[in-house]
């Protein structure tokens, strides 16, 4: 078994693809898990261009969402720890050594977050996880206010415990709910180390054209920040509040209207008036 596993769920992105296979280095420790969600483009052909150099398990489906694309690369990954990536991502300089020498130095820790670089816009910008203990990954993100995209890697038999079923005419499941549902089990050891890769954002990324697919596909995010109201392991009021309002703005889209506490009743109204707004937003910059 390899001590790691890069998995990539991707649709028609073949030259990004590319990009990203030619950053991994060869290294026997690692393996990488594709699930190709019925590309049309020579997505394939890539991936045979590098499968001499690096150890990659390819599996094509029909287009079904990255929901069930990225189960399918988690569940043939053949490694001890997981991490996913985005076709459109690809790794710095060192990136995946420097994965590889924190996972193989802190053999009791089971969750792992590194710093990534972002590309946005022709900017680039750092995330820094200087000075934050081994936390719990929602206080992560609320008590340190970490609020960028990172790179989580985690124990491959702790991600098969907490995945999603097969997620049957859901074609989006927010990967926040994996390391949410994580965070009800252990602590994340923030890294601060180099960025390991750089995040690039596209217009026509999934990422640029999240408001459709989020009403649509409520049910994840809804469930998504129930967990963060049932965790108790980070103090911030104001994200508290913040998750309770984003908690009935998905109930509204996932048609469950009902209070889980009668103290929720303006962060209800609140929800409820933002998933109105949701919808009036469709209407307006996404009408065809």
């Amino acid at each position: 078994m390899k001590k790691l596993a890069i998995c990539v769920p991707t649709y028609n992105r073949s030259k990004l693809l590319d990009r990203l296979l030619k950053s991994i280095p060869a290294i026997n420790d690692i393996m990488v898990s594709i699930c190709d969600d019925g590309s049309k483009d020579n997505t394939h052909q890539v991936v045979k261009n590098h499968q001499s150099r690096i150890t990659i398990n390819y599996v094509y489906q029909e287009n079904k969402g990255r929901a069930s694309a990225l189960r399918k690369s988690i569940l043939n990954s053949k490694a001890e720890f997981v991490m996913i990536i985005d076709s459109d991502d690809f790794f710095e300089k060192k990136g995946v050594e420097i994965i590889l020498k924190y996972i193989k130095k802190n053999t009791s820790v089971s969750f792992f977050v590194f710093p990534i670089r972002i590309l946005k816009n022709s900017n680039f910008f750092s995330i820094s996880l200087s000075g934050i203990p081994q936390t719990n990954y929602i206080s992560l993100r609320s008590d340190y206010k970490v609020k960028h995209d990172l790179q989580e890697v985690i124990h491959q038999k702790l991600l098969l415990d907490i995945l999603y079923d097969d997620p049957i005419e859901i074609r989006r499941i927010p990967t926040l709910y994996l390391w949410f549902k994580a965070s009800e089990q252990v602590e994340c050891l923030p890294i601060d180390s180099a960025p390991v890769k750089t995040k690039e954002y596209y217009s026509d990324g999934m990422s640029a054209n999240l408001l459709p697919l989020q009403v649509r596909y409520p049910k994840y995010p809804a469930h998504t920040y129930k967990i963060a109201l049932k965790n108790n392991q980070y103090k911030s009021l104001l994200y508290r509040f913040k998750y309770t309002v984003l908690f009935y703005r998905y109930s509204f889209h996932n048609k469950t209207f009902k209070l889980l506490n009668f103290r929720d009743l303006p962060f209800f109204a609140i929800g409820y008036i933002y998933g109105i707004c949701d919808l009036l937003r469709l209407v307006i910059f996404y009408k065809k």
